[in-house]
């Protein structure tokens, strides 16, 4: 490593989002000149935006709605400074060649050696930095490098970009221990009477999904030989071998989008259909009471239905009623522990989880956005011990 370096992640800016963030990192930036600025992923929502709406016009209008950061940036590249992006899932486009030029344009870079995008990681020194969400399953790309494409991405990202942000339902991002039961009540309380509307638009994007996990096979694995054949030009760039890049893809979870199977249980179709198979039994027994229905069929078949519906339900939430809740953090963890394994590094520094974690090789950023309290970066000082530290 042969300057300083401030390294912070999911500061998540957009056209309507983030003013203050973007200040605070202004005023960070113009603290530190010296030092290069490393954006560890999330820094842009571009996956608020349609799959049709270029990443270049994302990028053009967030900076034109942050125009206090853009200005920042672009003083410390005309003072010799560097910013690195490290893309994540939600500014994943920003690996695209048309994004990267666009970044160029917005801030004004003299080349590419002051203003540069880090696919997948970046080293300095025996420092590792990524954001993260190669090693969460919901959010994982095809391959860490094999670009971006929207009909492709990971479930969380495609939820994000297909139902979110055209409902306005933020309050759903970043909120994978969401169960069905508190989905539909947080709807209510939050649309009332429109709620059927947006639960009805839930429905019809994840059936969406669920049909695309069960045919993407061809478009994954062409985004897996695009990876496949970056692997030596970003071995060179990191210092890393292809050997030891092809290990830490190996240790990767599989993401949740390819498999039709792991898709429907990751969105908890299994309860609803079970509370459907409920409902339906109970409906053909009311039925049945109310003379409806001469065939003993019809009361033998609603109870049988109520009781295998409402026999899964009662099992499965009592085992575990939100099967995704607190787990992207430990996996995080584990996969710190195999980096530094697998690339002998001194430091893993991850983001996306926005919980902050501090230990003896693993530093997670947590979310300089969204913060609690005031924002956290990590400083890298040449001769000095790496510092979590906090922007007002």
């Amino acid at each position: 490593m042969t300057q300083a370096c401030l390294i912070l992640s999911d500061t998540h800016l957009s056209r309507e989002h983030g003013r203050a963030t973007s200040s605070a990192l202004a005023s960070l930036l113009d603290r530190h000149r010296d030092a290069e600025l490393i954006l560890a992923g999330d820094i842009f929502d571009l996956s608020l935006d349609a799959p049709r709406v270029p990443a270049s016009d994302s990028l053009a209008q967030v900076f034109a709605a942050h125009h206090p950061l853009r200005a920042a940036l672009t003083r410390h590249l005309r003072r010799g400074g560097r910013v690195t992006f490290v893309p994540g899932n939600h500014d994943a486009a920003l690996t695209n060649p048309a994004a990267v030029d666009a970044l160029r344009v917005c801030l004004e870079a003299p080349d590419d050696r002051q203003l540069s995008v880090s696919p997948w990681f970046l080293r300095r020194g025996g420092v590792h930095v990524e954001h993260g969400h190669l090693y969460d399953p919901d959010n994982a790309p095809n391959h860490p490098l094999g670009g971006h494409d929207p009909r492709t991405e990971p479930l969380g990202t495609a939820l994000m970009r297909q139902f979110v942000a055209p409902n306005d339902a933020l309050v759903f991002a970043h909120a994978h221990e969401t169960t069905p039961v508190n989905g539909l009540s947080t709807a209510f309380r939050l649309w009332g009477a429109r709620a059927p509307w947006v639960i009805a638009r839930y429905f019809a994007t994840t059936f969406r999904l669920c049909a695309a996990a069960g045919r993407g096979a061809r478009a994954f694995e062409a985004e897996r030989r695009r990876g496949e054949a970056e692997l030596a030009a970003h071995a060179a760039a990191t210092g890393l071998s292809v050997e030891t890049i092809t290990r830490l893809i190996a240790a990767a979870p599989k993401p949740t989008h390819q498999g039709l199977g792991d898709t429907f249980f990751r969105l908890y179709f299994d309860r609803i259909f079970a509370a459907a198979s409920t409902a339906t039994g109970l409906g053909m027994l009311s039925a049945a009471g109310l003379g409806l229905g001469r065939s003993l069929l019809l009361p033998g078949s609603g109870a049988l239905l109520a009781a295998i519906g409402a026999a899964y339900l009662a099992y499965d939430v009592s085992t575990h009623k939100s099967r995704y809740s607190n787990l992207v953090v430990p996996r995080l963890g584990e996969a710190a522990k195999i980096v530094r394994d697998v690339t002998d590094a001194s430091l893993v520094v991850f983001g996306h989880t926005h919980v902050e974690v501090s230990e003896p090789g693993y530093v997670n950023l947590g979310s300089f956005g969204f913060a609690r309290s005031d924002r956290p970066y990590l400083a890298l000082d040449l001769g000095q011990a790496p510092r979590l530290l906090r922007a007002g």
